[in-house]
């Protein structure tokens, strides 16, 4: 049969041995929780910078109209301009303008400033679309970050972590509770001793 001095350090190493398992459950359920808000953290940043470039790329939008607005009205000028120059080369010259090459020349002139204008416009829309498509695009992945953050609960991961290890600290208790204690002259049965203030 095991000494009372074995049976009493047996229950002290156990004491020991319980109360760092609760230490590190304790640690871990901390570590948790520290990592969930870290992470909550983190998502809404990300949110947040995906929402501000969603406001940036509609500026830029705009800006690309605006932009396209200044760019046409430009190109018109110029037409009025080379037609305005080829009117007066043209009737400095004596040839009537409103007939024959002269008149064509005109109006092919006319009709190249329309395109280019049209093209100028066209373009700028469609740099616009695209980036409204992108603002699109980051608001939509400013939604799922925000969601991602929302699901995030510190105290949540802390709690199921501190259960888990309260689960892993109760068997290891349980178990030296009833332990086998070698050496029994009963063949190593299986006995249960309770040491004084065992945890």
């Amino acid at each position: 049969m095991c000494d009372p001095l074995s049976l009493a350090t047996a229950g002290t190493i156990g004491k020991v041995a319980t109360g760092l398992q609760i230490a590190g459950a304790v640690s871990g359920a901390y570590g948790a929780y520290q990592t969930s808000t870290a992470d909550k953290a983190a998502y809404n940043y990300q949110a947040q910078v995906q929402r501000n470039n969603a406001q940036i790329a509609n500026w830029q939008a705009k800006s690309a109209i605006e932009q396209g607005q200044v760019e046409e009205a430009n190109q018109r000028l110029k037409t009025a301009q080379i037609k305005g120059a080829q009117r007066a080369r043209m009737a400095a010259n004596g040839v009537d303008i409103r007939q024959g090459s002269a008149l064509n020349t005109l109006l092919d002139t006319e009709y190249m400033g329309d395109v280019d204008a049209a093209t100028i416009h066209d373009n700028a829309a469609n740099e616009a679309w695209a980036l409204r498509n992108q603002a699109t695009n980051y608001s939509a992945n400013a939604g799922l970050l925000q969601a991602r953050a929302s699901m995030e609960s510190p105290l949540g991961s802390g709690a199921s972590t501190l259960l888990t290890g309260a689960g892993a600290v109760a068997s290891s208790w349980y178990k030296r509770r009833t332990a086998t204690v070698p050496g029994d002259s009963a063949g190593n049965k299986q006995l249960t001793f309770y040491a004084p203030n065992d945890i």
